[in-house]
């Protein structure tokens, strides 16, 4: 890991310009441009993988010179060091998705395709890079394959193989021309990026496409490869008429339109007309802003036609209730497509929790939730033929309004099942009928308890279906649907609320199963084994587990799969990002794929040591101090940080902004207190009814611990985004006596001010007055209120004394920033130092390039002002 030094201040006043240099800046040279803040960049490719190496040109001033000729004071100022430190970090490369498949190549066997991202500070994105290697079936060999690759377009945002191998197809936003009428662009691509064939999709068939994420694994192929099916928006089911008909200049031209729209010909506005907002739709909150109801779609590659799955609805009645529609209504995603290609299936959400009532039997909350990172949704499986999708269009065509279902539930006599995939295998044909077999998860305990992200389950079901695909199905009175005829669903992997030995495994933490790891024995899940993000192998004749990867000093991620094959990220603090192949059948293990030269050369591994700590109460820290060459810079200073959520975990692998910070000295004690997920059910659902208290506490027993036994270590800083905000203010208040200053990054500050404004009031109720609780269809009592105001961090903030930098997004859905500003206030009438930054475009996470270069570089300054000094 380089070590990061600040950069020696003149004593004269100094400004340099993106792109020059101090000594031109002193000798008065004309400069040929200004840059305000990001500037150009030097970009440069690298030949062997593909990858490029940008170099950010920032404004640097002198401190001594805090004010420019116009009198704006700009800050902060003098860093060169650091933001020169983050900019070499922030080159690093990330493994997103991988596969493996035939090769065509004589002598070796298989290729290995590889999509990474690469931050892309000046543009504010991600690049995306595809790359390809060829490696021996047996992984042989000790030398990284060489490999070479392309960046993707600027407007491409999904991205996925064809089931041969040899081609890639790609979903481009349309062009400027065609973006009134078009939704997306298909282009079929090869592997050098030649377009080979483009299928624009209009508007009228369905809204923006989905990208990958929670309900959308992206593009998923036939077997065969002429179908694939993805997530798109349903176009909007009502419309506003045009406003303004009554304008005398535009009467004729008002009149052709109204006729236009009775006779349902055309609805184009004329001059001097607009059209309305018309009814309002939730959508799915954080991460999914405005984003409508999704659906599936297949995709015709020869023919160029496209098909939605129609859905069934959660109706409670047979009747059909236009004014129920917004209740009965359901999102769907994750298809997956059978072994030979007849069906698919697919996960579907309700938009309302009809499984939440009160004793009156009224819906709690009788809205869409947030559902990014909220595992605790209703969810079921669905199942429809692909033929009857496809006549389904053809019906549409002649005509037919309302659009039958072309799916059918497939119930499996719980609450929460998603992620289903297909397995391998099928038995049959006999006498007439094929047996499919779907592997799926459930978060039952997560449903049952409110914890978003509490210990999943692994099941299996069979159903059989003729030799053509058909279904055999009946109707289900009590959810007024048709339901595919199946077998009893079998529990592969409980819930494990507290494993025998800290070595067991913990229990399955994922909220996907990879389509390309199930296999035809067992199947691979990514999941959290205590301080590391863990891949597990369960048997699914016999349910036993066992973890492929167990070191709790380093990470592994499960990112694809294939030909008996695992696609693995792997990094650890101080080693960045590489993709490795493991061989399921002999364990064999083979890098294929890392940084490049200029990264590892800058950049280079050993900066830093990791302890992880084990405490009492079954929960654990993790410690990372600056070593090597880094050591030289080390403070006396550790910046605890505890993580969000509060059921989530900090994992020891590579992470910018800790790479950053140990770079530039400091000690990182990551505190994975008892809630976090990786450790048992029975510790995660220890927590809801006691946040603000026994995490709390938590934290300050790893500080403690961690001072005791450290050498070096005498002054502590605390920082946390999200729950990890809401400890940090808590820490600040209940032991202020501790820390030196603060950072909160979307922090929660009231329960009680934010269960009326947040996508996830369950959360609120559950973490606050303890699992189990569900929202109130009135909204909360006064006692309720007087409880999640007790736990939260406003009801310390008198007692606060430190320092403490806010960032702050403004389009945050999760915890709006109106609260926060709330808690900012009386900091201030208190006198008390602060500093605030809201980004106004940014959401929770605060992840945009620019945001997070901006954010961390003044926590860098921050930290210098208040921290940087040795005691």
């Amino acid at each position: 890991m380089k070590v990061c030094r600040r950069v020696p201040r003149s004593a004269e006043p100094l400004t340099v310009l993106a792109g020059t240099s101090a000594a031109s800046a002193r000798a008065g040279r004309p400069q040929k441009r200004r840059i305000l803040g990001l500037g150009g960049h030097r970009l440069g490719v690298n030949q062997e993988t593909g990858t490029h190496k940008a170099r950010v040109n920032i404004i640097a001033l002198s401190m001594a010179n805090p004010k420019s000729k116009d009198g704006v004071r700009r800050e902060p100022l003098g860093m060169e060091g650091e933001v020169d430190c983050f900019e070499k970090l922030s080159g690093v490369k990330e493994f997103k998705r991988g596969w493996v498949m035939r090769s065509s190549k004589t002598g070796s066997p298989l290729s290995v395709l590889l999509l990474s991202a690469q931050r892309d500070v000046s543009g504010n994105r991600q690049r995306k890079i595809w790359s390809r290697c060829e490696v021996p079936a047996d992984l042989s060999g000790v030398e990284r394959p060489q490999s070479f690759g392309f960046q993707l377009p600027q407007d491409c945002f999904l991205s996925q193989p064809t089931a041969s191998g040899n081609k890639i197809l790609l979903a481009r936003k349309p062009s400027q021309e065609s973006l009134n009428k078009a939704s997306v662009l298909w282009e079929l691509c090869a592997l050098d990026g030649t377009v080979l064939k483009s299928i624009l999709v209009s508007k009228t068939t369905h809204g923006q496409v989905y990208p990958e994420g929670y309900i959308s694994r992206g593009v998923e192929f036939s077997p065969d490869g002429r179908t694939c099916a993805y997530v798109a928006e349903v176009p909007a089911a009502r419309g506003t008429p045009h406003w303004g008909y009554g304008l005398e200049a535009n009467s004729a031209r008002a009149g052709a339109d109204a006729e236009a729209e009775v006779e349902g010909k055309g609805t184009t506005p004329g001059l001097g007309t607009w059209t309305g907002y018309g009814d309002h739709e939730d959508d799915w909150g954080e991460l999914f802003v405005s984003r409508r109801r999704a659906a599936v779609y297949l995709l015709d590659l020869e023919g160029g036609r496209v098909a939605k799955v129609e859905p069934q609805l959660m109706r409670d009645s047979d009747e059909d209730d236009e004014e129920m529609e917004d209740v009965d209504a359901v999102t769907c995603g994750k298809p997956s497509f059978s072994p030979d290609g007849k069906l698919v299936c697919f996960t579907s959400w309700p938009h309302v929790q009809k499984g939440w009532r009160d004793q009156d039997g009224n819906l709690c909350c009788a809205k869409k939730l947030g559902l990014v990172y909220c595992y605790n949704r209703e969810s079921y499986l669905q199942l429809a033929r692909c033929e009857d999708v496809w006549s389904s269009l053809d019906r549409s065509g002649e005509g037919e309004v309302v659009p039958r279902p072309a799916a059918y539930f497939f119930l499996t006599g719980l609450r929460s099942s998603h992620s289903g995939v297909f397995h391998p295998d099928t038995v049959g044909p006999n006498h007439g009928l094929v047996v499919y077999k779907i592997v799926f998860l459930s978060h039952e305990s997560a449903y049952n308890s409110g914890c978003h992200n509490a210990c999943a389950e692994l099941y299996t079901n069979s159903f059989a279906a003729d030799e053509q695909g058909r279904l055999n199905h009946h109707r289900h009175d009590g959810l007024g649907c048709e339901c595919v005829t199946s077998y009893d669903s079998l529990r592969v992997v409980g819930v494990v609320d507290r494993a025998e030995t800290k070595e067991d495994f913990q229990g399955i933490f994922s909220a996907d199963i990879l389509p390309g790891a199930v296999f035809s024995d067992e199947v691979y899940l990514q999941t959290q084994h205590r301080c590391a993000a863990a891949i597990a192998a369960v048997k699914l004749d016999t349910g036993a587990c066992r973890l492929v990867t167990r070191s709790q000093d380093r990470s592994h991620f499960l990112i694809g799969a294939g030909q008996g094959k695992l696609v693995v990220a792997t990094s650890a603090p101080g080693s960045p990002p590489k993709a490795k192949l493991y061989a399921t059948a002999g364990g064999m293990w083979r890098e294929v794929a890392g940084q490049s030269p200029s990264f590892e050369a800058s950049v280079p591994e050993g900066g830093c040591s990791v302890t992880v700590r084990e405490h009492e109460g079954n929960f654990d820290s993790i410690l990372i101090r600056p070593a090597g060459a880094a050591a030289g810079a080390a403070k006396d200073a550790v910046i605890l940080i505890p993580h969000g959520g509060p059921h989530s975990a900090h994992s020891s692998q590579w992470v910018l902004y800790q790479e950053f910070l140990v770079s530039l000295g400091y000690s990182l004690l990551l505190v994975n207190y008892r809630g976090s997920v990786g450790y048992g059910n029975e510790a995660l659902l220890s927590l809801p009814g006691r946040v603000g208290d026994q995490d709390v506490r938590d934290c300050v027993e790893a500080l403690d611990a961690c001072l005791e036994a450290e050498d070096g270590l005498g002054r502590a800083c605390v920082m946390g985004g999200s729950h990890g905000g809401f400890l940090t203010l808590h820490l600040l208040g209940q032991h202020r006596s501790k820390f030196e200053c603060g950072v909160v990054r979307n922090p929660v500050t009231s329960i009680a001010g934010m269960v009326s404004a947040t996508d996830i009031p369950e959360w609120c109720y559950c973490e606050a007055l303890g699992a189990g609780t569900r929202p109130r269809c009135f909204g909360p009592t006064a006692e309720d209120l007087d409880r999640m105001l007790r736990c939260s961090p406003i009801a310390h903030a008198s007692e606060v004394e430190a320092p403490t930098l806010w960032l702050l997004g403004q389009e945050d859905r999760r915890v709006r920033p109106l609260a926060a500003m709330d808690y900012i206030a009386a900091l201030k009438a208190k006198g008390l130092p602060l500093k605030t930054i809201v980004f106004p475009k940014d959401s929770h996470p605060l992840s945009s390039p620019q945001t997070e270069f901006e954010s961390f570089i003044n926590v860098a300054w921050w930290l210098g002002r208040h921290l940087g000094k040795q005691k």
